[in-house]
């Protein structure tokens, strides 16, 4: 794998967008692409340090820099690009002071999957795709209510939901952006797909990952029906900030019965890895260490067990140590590991 001819034809595409036009203020970030053995960054070779780690925003060398781990030949470089641009808008977003993070470790305690709430937003994503697919601009002051009385129903969960909406759904919505200007085919194709995404129950476990289309989605029906100014720095998530002047209206929710099954399945599946790793037995770690994260993409909680793939990261004493694999970690409400078991 040439990394420098592959770095090349991102850039030409990267270079071809007006970053004004994706976000008021975003303007390209450098970026480096990388593998197991290489790193090329900026025109060059470099030698890879240990901030290198996934798809991501890191500061290198006090710079804001946007990584790409290639673990194989790319099959569209257009894809990859966008991709890139997405990782440059997250860069962007620490640049500006960006602080609507959600308490990701926190919030894995204390997110509580509700086959109501879900429901609910099974309905916004049917209002979403009338808005967006058949023009029906009327349903976004429904949307915005149904949004209303989801924050006064489950306030912990929308306040997670709108905290991932805002860091990662931006992200997203201009990851989509910058594919529509690269190739715009492909940007119609990557937009259908991910309306799509929004109408599958199944798709809402875990909810973190479909609160990137989500709120990409959102984003989408703001910019067609209203000038509300998503585009500035606040400290509160927009999805928060847009239904402040709505009125709070209780709505009837029927629990939708797809909803119900795939979350029966997810919390089965969720105590069949934690109760195979513990019959198992085989023990990483054990003592008292505070938790410094989990692999949060796909992390999943019973009440006292995470299950966490391919990393878990610790602090013992004042070092902070990883380790790498399949892992269920006893947690305490303190979020201090108690015990780590190897799935």
């Amino acid at each position: 794998m040439n990394l420098e001819q592959i770095y090349n034809s991102i850039r030409n595409r990267i270079d071809s967008i007006d970053f004004t036009d994706l976000w008021e203020g975003f303007h390209p970030f450098r970026f480096a692409l990388y593998n197991d053995t290489e790193c090329y960054f900026d025109g060059r070779y470099i030698e890879k340090t240990e901030e290198f780690h996934a798809n991501t925003s890191i500061v290198y060398n006090g710079e804001n820099i946007a990584i790409w781990m290639l673990k194989e030949e790319p099959e569209d470089i257009d894809l990859l690009a966008a991709s890139i641009v997405h990782e440059m808008f997250h860069a962007f977003q620490k640049e500006c002071g960006e602080n609507r993070y959600p308490d990701e470790n926190r919030a894995l305690l204390e997110y509580r999957y509700s086959p109501e709430n879900l429901s609910a937003k099974l309905q916004e994503a049917e209002m979403m795709l009338d808005i967006l697919l058949e023009g029906k601009e009327n349903r976004y002051s429904e949307l915005l209510g149904m949004r209303r009385f989801r924050k006064e129903r489950f306030p912990n969960q929308y306040d997670y939901e709108a905290r991932i909406e805002q860091i990662e759904g931006t992200a997203r919505y201009i990851e989509l952006c910058a594919l529509s200007k690269i190739a715009p085919d492909k940007g119609r194709t990557m937009f259908m797909g991910m309306l799509d995404e929004l109408t599958a129950a199944g798709n809402y476990f875990p909810v973190r990952i479909i609160s990137y289309s989500i709120g990409a989605a959102f984003l989408c029906c703001i910019k067609k029906c209203s000038s509300f100014r998503f585009t500035r720095f606040s400290d509160r998530p927009l999805s928060d900030e847009i239904i402040d002047d709505i009125p709070f209206t209780p709505v009837e929710i029927t629990n939708d019965p797809d909803m119900e099954k795939h979350l029966t399945a997810y919390n089965a599946e969720t105590e069949r890895i934690i109760s195979t790793a513990l019959e198992k037995g085989e023990i990483c770690l054990e003592g008292k260490y505070p938790l410094v994260s989990l692999n949060i993409w796909d992390a999943r909680w019973n009440g006292k067990y995470a299950v966490s793939n391919y990393i878990v990261v610790y602090r013992d004493d004042d070092r902070q140590k990883v380790l790498n694999g399949n892992f269920v970690v006893e947690i305490d409400a303190d979020l201090n590991i108690l015990t780590v078991y190897r799935q």
